[in-house]
């Protein structure tokens, strides 16, 4: 139909079965074609009437459930619709049609008429309250049925729901009552914009530019720092921390002056002292100030005080808790896949930590009657596991911190003490930047909570199996010469499971003497490894593939694992351990029977009898052996 004119007889009897009341999805379907065809520049006012009709008279139906009204679209933003039919559409339609009309799509015309009825709708916006969660403004319902235009886009955010009011209570109002209302209506202001910067992914620049200097700026700062991370462009998202991390002089600022106020200086002497910084500050950020400043209340001074540990502790749990922890962050319970890269996160949470770091001088210890909780002390662990150098004043400023907490832990303390889960989650926080504090790991790109190994006196086999060989490599090079280290390391080497001949020769070449640590281990290996059928075999392994590794210490292998090591082919045995045998036995047949029935076994105390024992005891015809470390 595009081919023929208006007055085509073609084109004049699809408008007669448009006019004549054909069923609804021919008229559709006619209307539709003749206004993208031979009337796509100008159309009776009939026929643009009769195309609106037809397509939300199928939104009615239910068939038709949440399609988009692209006839209706097409009509209201053709050249020849009036305004007083655009309005008069516009009136009918839903919260839901109104986003579907106001799409990206949408002609120029239309975004702007459909964004004057967002704005008629929307009239004054009301604060924020839960119930509007439930009842949301047909400007939240846009938002949920997005994307928009970049006029109904702005027209929807001028008329979202405002901050909640912060006014005081009323006369009579319970002051609880009152605090309890506004906790919750500012839970559902920040609920609304989570649900709407989630819904509309590909604007979040866009809000943060419309929210500047609005309410709503630090909402949509936060939410999409602490709750949308992954989500965020990495430019954006390096944007908004560096913006956080810059909130953090002030503090500095607040605590010095604080500090100064409590140790004698008067008000006017603390302003004075301070007058060149509070100069940079905004009208609120000095009003702040002088508050905690006033003599009306010591406790607003402690607070201020310690306002730069309080802001670290606050960030590390809230805005930045997905940043310091991005390989555990969830959305809805499920892993996310994160915008930036590695390098990008890293590199904002060593920033993060370099700022925490500031924050220690201000630390002080508080006798509180309150169990101890988390947030305390993870910052500490966050600081100490992003930070590229630990440096000793670093140490020296987390020490204290430690020790208080682990006074507070303490039964004899008078204080209440916290729940099991929370005892055991602050132990296992404490015992990882004790261990950073012992021997700070590389920054390197792993996992620093897991490279966080501790002194070499307290580090465990289990604990060096359970690293990566490059991460066991690097640490040992820490502490060069120390024998002890090194025979744990070989140890972990067959405790891992996983470690290559490679790796146990590096281990080796670093201890004092190679030659004979590897007897005195193998001969005292169920003192010094335990464990398993695996290790033992995996030391045994290990053992056998040195080229230069002697009888005496084949000798000294457990039987079962040793007799099970394969050789150069299929199913056939260890060449060492073939020879040792046939040295042991010789050509006695009788020897050879009684080894055969020895009572080496894969597991259990017989487990450990020594090869070369059972071989002296065949070929003496003497009694078996005892395991070794049984009485």
């Amino acid at each position: 139909m595009a081919d023929h004119g208006p007055d085509d007889p073609v084109v004049r009897l699809a408008a007669q079965q448009v006019r004549s009341g054909q069923p609804r999805y021919d008229r559709s379907v006619l209307a539709e074609a003749l206004l993208s065809g031979p009337h796509a520049e100008e159309a009776p006012q009939w026929l643009l009437e009769a195309a609106v009709a037809a397509d939300l008279e199928a939104e009615t139906e239910p068939s038709h459930y949440d399609r988009r009204p692209a006839l209706v679209a097409l009509a209201l933003g053709h050249p020849s619709c009036s305004a007083s039919l655009r309005d008069r559409t516009l009136k009918r339609c839903t919260a839901e049609q109104l986003a579907q009309l106001g799409s990206p799509r949408a002609a120029e015309r239309l975004a702007g008429a459909v964004a004057d009825e967002v704005r008629a709708r929307g009239g004054t916006p009301p604060p924020m309250t839960p119930h509007l969660l439930e009842e949301p403004t047909p400007a939240q319902i846009m938002f949920r049925h997005g994307p928009l235009h970049d006029l109904v886009f702005g027209a929807a955010c001028d008329t979202l729901p405002t901050a909640p009011d912060s006014g005081k209570p009323g006369d009579g109002d319970d002051v609880t009552d009152w605090l309890e209302r506004h906790r919750q209506a500012y839970k559902a202001w920040k609920s609304m914009w989570r649900r709407i910067l989630k819904r509309n992914s590909d604007r979040h620049r866009e809000f943060v530019e419309w929210a500047k200097d609005t309410d709503a700026e630090r909402t949509v700062r936060d939410e999409l720092l602490g709750s949308l991370p992954w989500a965020v462009e990495p430019e954006l998202l390096t944007e908004l921390a560096a913006a956080d991390l810059g909130r953090f002089p002030f503090e500095l600022l607040l605590a010095q002056s604080c500090r100064m106020r409590r140790d004698g200086s008067d008000e006017q002497q603390v302003l004075d002292r301070f007058a060149a910084e509070l100069s940079t500050l905004t009208d609120e950020e000095q009003v702040r100030v002088r508050h905690f400043l006033g003599p009306e209340s010591t406790t607003l001074l402690d607070m201020g005080c310690h306002a730069p540990v309080t802001w670290v502790q606050h960030t590390a749990s809230g805005t930045w808790r997905h940043l310091l922890n991005p390989t555990q962050a969830r959305d809805d319970y499920r892993s996310v896949e994160w915008w930036a890269s590695a390098t990008t996160l890293a590199d904002l949470a060593a920033r993060f930590a370099e700022t925490a770091a500031r924050a220690l001088p201000f630390w002080e210890p508080e006798d509180r009657y309150s169990a101890i909780n988390s947030d305390e002390v993870a910052w500490v662990r966050d600081m100490l596991l992003h930070l590229p150098t630990v440096t000793e004043d670093v140490k020296a400023g987390v020490r204290p911190i430690v020790q208080h907490a682990r006074r507070r832990l303490s039964p004899r303390h008078p204080g209440l003490q916290p729940r099991y889960d929370q005892r055991r989650e602050l132990e296992e926080i404490l015992d990882t930047v004790e261990r950073v504090l012992a021997d700070p790991p590389p920054a390197i790109g792993a996992d620093r909570r897991r490279t966080a190994l501790g002194a070499p006196d307290a580090v465990t086999v289990r604990e060096l199996a359970g690293v990566p060989a490059q991460v066991l490599s690097e640490y040992l090079d820490r502490h060069p010469g120390d024998d002890a280290l090194a025979e744990k390391a070989l140890l972990a080497c067959a405790a891992s499971g996983c470690r290559s001949d490679d790796d146990f020769a590096g281990v080796l070449r670093r201890h004092g003497s190679p030659d004979t640590v590897l007897l005195r281990l193998t001969e005292g290996l169920r003192r010094h490894l335990g464990g398993g059928p695996s290790w033992r075999e995996a030391w045994t392994r290990l053992v056998l593939a040195r080229p230069d590794t002697g009888p005496e210490l084949v000798r000294a292998l457990p039987a079962w694992s040793a007799l099970r090591a394969r050789g150069g082919r299929h199913g056939s045995a260890h060449p060492s351990v073939i020879s040792v045998a046939r040295e042991a036995l010789g050509a006695d047949q009788d020897a050879w029977d009684r080894f055969a029935a020895c009572p080496a076994t894969s597991s259990g105390p017989t487990a450990w009898l020594r090869l070369g024992d059972l071989l002296d005891a065949a070929a003496a015809e003497a009694p078996w052996p005892k395991p070794p470390g049984s009485r």
